[in-house]
């Protein structure tokens, strides 16, 4: 009896639909996947979920982008703040204009963009939950996002963004876009929650306003691969109050997949 090999390698599913592309021009990258159906036994092996029996990539939207990109495609993002000590209040003033622009380029709806908005200093804050109304989430940007001060505990913002996403749509891409000066106060747990994001489905984006450090964790912890995920202001706050416009647009092409041109449209 019981001939079968208590060795047995795991069963994995049939390739997954391409998932949407990671920038909607400029060249981005879409992925399908495999995942376990049935695990395994005994010293029976499977492949990690980055190998290439798992995992592929290939690349899209090579098209050049328009100069007055908006975001029309189906996602629940929740942006995530720091307004931690280290930003100085002058430094944070720059890091709220930046954000209401950036704001301005999405097309809320129900068949676009549905948003909500933490921020985090020693205690994270919900500031908007899931919302399609622009107008109340921009009010919440101008009124209600504030210089905290305080300690940097990103642990308790991504925490928060994945509440606030309960409230997302299951037929949406998640994404939770953090701005930072790249700095967190405890690692490990950032790291925790981090991963536990991720490992949910949720593309986490990390945007580090620093001068000095690479910040090579945040390319752990953002969705793989991380060079597509993580975009740094290298020049930090002096850098982004000179070109906010022009890193708005690429944070919105780097992380929208179906974008519009109001410029282009009045042209036809």
């Amino acid at each position: 009896c019981n001939p079968d090999s208590c060795d047995e390698d795991c069963k994995l599913s049939e390739w997954s639909n391409w998932k949407p592309c990671t920038k909607a021009c400029g060249g981005g990258s879409q992925r399908r996947t495999k995942h376990v159906e049935v695990g395994a036994k005994g010293a029976g092996r499977c492949a990690n979920h980055l190998n290439s029996a798992r995992y592929e990539r290939q690349a899209c939207n090579a098209g050049p982008c328009p100069p007055d990109p908006i975001c029309t495609a189906k996602l629940d993002i929740v942006l995530v703040v720091d307004s931690s000590g280290s930003w100085t209040q002058k430094g944070y003033d720059v890091v709220k204009t930046f954000v209401e622009g950036l704001v301005d380029r999405y097309d809320f709806g129900a068949h676009s963009v549905k948003m909500g908005l933490v921020e985090f200093s020693k205690d994270a804050h919900i500031i908007q939950g899931m919302t399609f109304d622009k107008a109340a989430f921009v009010k919440a940007v101008t009124e209600k996002l504030m210089f905290r001060k305080g300690l940097t505990d990103m642990a308790k913002g991504l925490l928060s963004a994945e509440k606030v996403l309960l409230d997302g749509r299951k037929d949406s891409q998640s994404q939770v876009i953090v701005v930072t000066d790249g700095k967190p106060s405890f690692k490990f747990a950032t790291h925790n929650a981090a991963k536990k994001l991720t490992r949910g489905g949720v593309r986490l984006v990390f945007m580090p306003v620093r001068t000095y450090g690479e910040s090579p964790f945040l390319l752990d912890w953002a969705s793989h691969p991380g060079a597509e995920n993580v975009f740094r202001v290298k020049k930090g706050l002096a850098e982004l109050e000179e070109k906010q416009v022009e890193w708005q647009k690429k944070l919105l092409v780097s992380t929208c997949a179906q974008i519009r041109s109001p410029l282009l449209e009045n042209l036809r």
